[in-house]
């Protein structure tokens, strides 16, 4: 009966079932939902080590890698660098197109630096694997670019015959017997390193061009204009078709093939064409400048890096370029292919000067007929690098700007201009010397190369008086006037001329620039007084107002210069305070003396033997037989060095210690250095070795003391003072090695002579 009892509907009696709420569940969306297409731009930004990870995880993620060739031709090989274990996928990506895999291997197996082989056959089978990486490398660029890989296989090689530069010649030489479509690339490289052997080879050199040039290169056309010039221009029927040849190079885009016909019509007018015309085709030039990147060098000096450090940097390879005696255009590319690579990846403060000495390292070869070795360049930089470190680096500034080392400077443009209105001899050095100034300054990067050379040739102008200051010839022939170029120009003064120039952790004005163009040869210029600030905008006329900046900070972060940059001084004539004395045997931190000549004979001998070969563990970078035996056999003689360095004269009258070395607790002036001696035969000041230690620092707050504690264990090379006028003979150290031709600058001694005198480390 109580099932029939009716309940009433409350909420004690009868309780209704909440109803469910069935939630749909939404698909999970995984990096497969993406299109194929989308999911491929993804993998392409990816590093070859996370693209092995995702590799890994799924299938499907596998069959696309390994499906897609633009996956591999696109990954990212960022600071990685072929070793045993790496080899082969940095093999499968080059094979798939990847350049920047192929130049690190073709430099790898070059240098012997990552792969390891046995010794026997080393130079044979690194040469064979290097010629092959670097001709994929080479067919990866565009037909019309520059070709690069020459610049890694021009002598000087190793004269045992064991040379891995020569065997990576004759294989490229037999590729192009076999490679139709690679022929002209290859040619020329080939050509460009035989053109840097003795007389005998250049007639080689010149067939080669001519082969190449047949075979479309168009850079190897140039280069046999260029030869032929001189010739053409003794007929003058001859030369008006040698002037349309190089108009039709420079229509093909050769920029060298612009700027010389630019710099021809601008002189004179061989073509015949109408003024109008003829204004245009130069004006042409100027037009098509290469654009400044989005992102300027400025603007990427991250991780603890700013202007100030940019700034010491490049003036620091201001004075190795003053010491080594190579050419301004070479310092000129040098820095824009720092900041080329600084506008593409930020580098950490630590490796900068790697970056700067390594680009350095690879102009010189490209453009100097002396180059600066690897060996060298890392004694530069205080072995703070080790060999395979800047080899390493030379790798990442090639595959970062694809190749293209060379590109449009201040000087191009420059000479352009100086041969549309020549100027007096003075007024020339002066052109020079602030286009090295503008290199100092990241805030200037904001310019175009096109518009920074005539913004400078403006106030060239305005400092030396010229009138009209600027011509209606000038404007028409470079399509700026001189408002546009007035805002530069200021920005230019008052950068250049800036009295708040930076200093280092030692409180030493940075001033390579200035102490450059002090020399007899430049006229003494940058000692020459300018015009003020009111009187120059007077004589552009217009209102005296200074532009907005932001000038380096003179002291930045001391104890971060420090360690930022360290090299031996090409130069003792850095400035300190102006409390401090004049003359500078009386400052303790610079001793000074001056060698005998017999002393200076055994310093001649002691750097046949003194190098120190810790930093490089390399075939192709260490002493010959030699001069392993000379070091092993005099090394005997010297007594056990303590704590501190005791230097003797190894005379033949008496053996009493050189009492211009002795060793002495100071702080330093000039870049610090640590113990080593230079493997450059072309060195320009004599640097003597000491120690020193902390000194505690002072209490008193603010103190220079408390700033400028030397850190412990430091080793300095401090330059020794001798007179200008008196020359100094040198002798230069043989530089032998097998494997990649050793960097060797000669076969023989020879004595060079200096205005100034050599590194010595003892």
């Amino acid at each position: 009966l109580s099932s029939l009892v009716l309940h009433c509907r409350c909420s004690k009696c009868f309780t209704v079932p909440a109803r469910k709420r069935v939630r749909k569940r939404v698909p999970a969306l995984t990096l497969l939902s993406l299109p194929e297409e989308v999911l491929l731009c993804v993998l392409q930004c990816l590093s070859a080590e996370d693209l092995l990870a995702v590799r890994a995880v799924h299938s499907q993620l596998r069959d696309i890698i390994d499906n897609h060739s633009s996956v591999w031709a696109r990954v990212s090989f960022r600071d990685t660098w072929p070793s045993p274990n790496t080899v082969w996928l940095f093999e499968r990506a080059a094979e798939k197109g990847n350049f920047e895999a192929a130049v690190k291997l073709g430099i790898a197996y070059l240098y012997n630096e990552g792969p390891l082989l046995s010794d026997e056959g080393r130079a044979d089978v690194c040469g064979r694997k290097a010629s092959q990486f670097f001709s994929l490398a080479e067919s990866l660029r565009s037909p019309t670019a520059d070709p690069f890989i020459w610049v890694f296989i021009r002598p000087p090689w190793s004269p045992t015959g064991s040379c891995c530069k020569a065997v990576v010649f004759d294989r490229l030489k037999a590729e192009c017997e076999t490679n139709v479509e690679r022929r002209g690339t290859l040619l020329h490289c080939l050509a460009r390193v035989l053109q840097l052997f003795d007389d005998d080879k250049r007639a080689e050199a010149l067939t080669l061009l001519e082969e190449s040039s047949q075979s479309g290169c168009l850079q190897s056309a140039y280069l046999l204009w260029e030869h032929n010039r001189k010739t053409a221009m003794a007929d003058p029927g001859r030369y008006l078709q040698f002037i349309r040849t190089l108009r039709d190079y420079a229509a093909k885009g050769c920029w060298e093939a612009q700027l010389s016909l630019a710099k021809v019509c601008s002189s004179d007018n061989p073509l015949g064409l109408e003024q109008r015309a003829c204004a245009d085709l130069v004006a042409q030039l100027f037009r098509s400048c290469p654009p400044v990147p989005r992102r300027r060098a400025e603007e990427v000096l991250r991780q603890g890096i700013n202007d100030t450090m940019r700034y010491i940097l490049v003036d620091w390879l201001v004075e190795v370029t003053t010491m080594k005696d190579f050419s301004s255009l070479t310092l000129h590319v040098t820095v824009g292919c720092v900041d080329r690579y600084l506008a593409l990846r930020s580098v950490p403060k630590a490796r900068l000067q790697l970056l700067g000495i390594a680009c350095m390292v690879v102009c010189t070869r490209y453009i100097s007929k002396d180059i600066l070795t690897i060996r060298e360049a890392v004694w530069l930089t205080d072995n703070t690098y080790k060999y395979e470190d800047l080899v390493r680096m030379m790798g990442e500034v090639i595959s970062v700007l694809e190749g293209k080392i060379r590109t449009p400077t201040l000087l191009d443009y420059g000479q352009v201009l100086l041969s549309l209105l020549p100027l007096e001899r003075l007024s020339v050095h002066l052109f020079s010397y602030l286009c090295e100034l503008t290199l100092l300054y990241s805030a200037l990067t904001t310019y175009s190369s096109a518009h920074l050379a005539n913004a400078i040739l403006l106030l060239t102008r305005a400092l030396h008086h010229y009138a009209p200051i600027w011509p209606i010839q000038l404007a028409e022939y470079t399509g700026f006037s001189k408002q546009d170029l007035v805002p530069c120009t200021l920005l230019l003064y008052v950068k250049c001329f800036s009295k708040d120039v930076p200093k280092d952790y030692r409180q030493m004005s940075l001033t390579g620039v200035k102490q450059r163009f002090e020399d007899e040869a430049y006229q003494h210029i940058s000692k020459e007084k300018v015009i003020d600030f009111k009187e120059l905008c007077q004589v552009l006329e217009v209102p005296e107002v200074e532009p907005y900046m932001v000038l380096p900070s003179p002291t930045g972060q001391l104890a971060d210069i420090h360690t930022f940059l360290s090299s031996p001084s090409s130069n003792s004539k850095r400035r300190r305070e102006e409390s401090l004395p004049v003359h500078r045997g009386s400052f303790v931190a610079t001793p000074t003396a001056e060698l005998s000549t017999q002393e200076e004979t055994l310093v001649g001998d002691m750097l046949d033997w003194s190098l120190d070969t810790s930093c490089s563990g390399y075939e192709g970078d260490q002493e010959s037989e030699g001069e392993k035996e000379a070091k092993e056999g005099e090394s005997e003689d010297l007594p056990e060095c303590g704590s501190k360095l005791h230097c003797r004269a190894l005379s033949s009258d008496d053996d009493k210690p050189l009492s211009s070395f002795i060793t002495t607790e100071f702080h330093s002036s000039g870049y610090s250095s640590v113990q080593s001696a230079s493997p450059s035969s072309n060195s320009s000041s004599l640097l003597m070795p000491c120690t020193f230690t902390a000194l505690p620092p002072d209490p008193t707050p603010g103190s220079a003391s408390s700033i400028t504690v030397a850190l412990p264990g430091f080793r300095l090379l401090v330059p020794v003072q001798r007179p200008r006028a008196a020359a100094r003979k040198q002798v230069k150290r043989k530089n032998a090695a097998a494997h990649s031709g050793g960097e060797r600058e000669g076969e023989d001694e020879e004595v060079v002579y200096a205005s100034s005198v050599g590194f010595l480390s003892l």
